[in-house]
């Protein structure tokens, strides 16, 4: 398979954003984050003319966002912003002056929907999206076990307590976004472990089986 590689040179690519493979390496940025060494090679920001090589440049681009977000804890990807919104730090390597513009974005946006990975939110709109760098199924199951193993099954919890409260400070799911802790739920309902209560007069809660 094609790479995006330094060593190769695209047609679109000036010879002056030439990076040879010795001089990249992966930087640490302020808050800990180890980039890998891709992200300082100018022409991984410019959508590859290539078939081949732009799928793996966007395969590159989703393990970057995945594991970017993971460690950041950032749910939430707005296309609609030219500076990326949350996602600024990612898109937008100053060191090498490149930024990820809105068009490759829109491709990048595509791939991540067809590969199920993020969700529009609120639906029916293409700007913000969901960032499932862990999947609706796999929240439910986190906050299930986190459950079972505190003896919380046949209890009532409203959705603040659960990713809010005193106990889930110490959670995967802390602060979890109360959309995509809908859609964890909807998950448990769906396996008969769950029960979601929605009332106007009272706050959401949920009973675990």
């Amino acid at each position: 398979m094609a790479s995006l590689h330094p060593s190769q040179t695209a047609s679109s690519t000036k010879a002056s954003e030439s990076s040879s493979e010795s001089t990249l390496r992966p930087v640490t940025s302020a808050s800990g984050y180890v980039f890998p060494a891709i992200w300082s090679f100018p022409p991984f920001f410019t959508i590859q003319p290539n078939p081949q090589t732009f799928a793996h440049q966007i395969g590159l681009w989703t393990q970057l966002l995945l594991s970017w977000a993971k460690f950041h804890r950032v749910f939430f990807l707005d296309a609609g912003a030219f500076d990326g919104g949350d996602c600024k730090e990612l898109f937008h390597n100053q060191a090498i002056n490149r930024r990820l513009q809105p068009p490759a974005i829109k491709q990048f946006v595509t791939h991540l929907l067809k590969e199920g990975l993020i969700s529009a939110d609120p639906p029916q709109q293409s700007s913000t999206y969901l960032i499932y760098w862990k999947k609706p199924e796999e929240w439910a199951s986190v906050i299930y076990s986190w459950v079972s193993d505190n003896g919380l099954t046949g209890s009532i919890m409203t959705f603040y307590e659960l990713t809010e409260g005193d106990m889930a400070h110490t959670t995967e799911f802390y602060q979890l976004p109360p959309s995509l802790l809908r859609r964890a739920l909807d998950v448990l309902v769906k396996r008969g472990k769950a029960q979601v209560f929605k009332g106007e007069d009272v706050a959401e809660g949920v009973k675990f089986f």
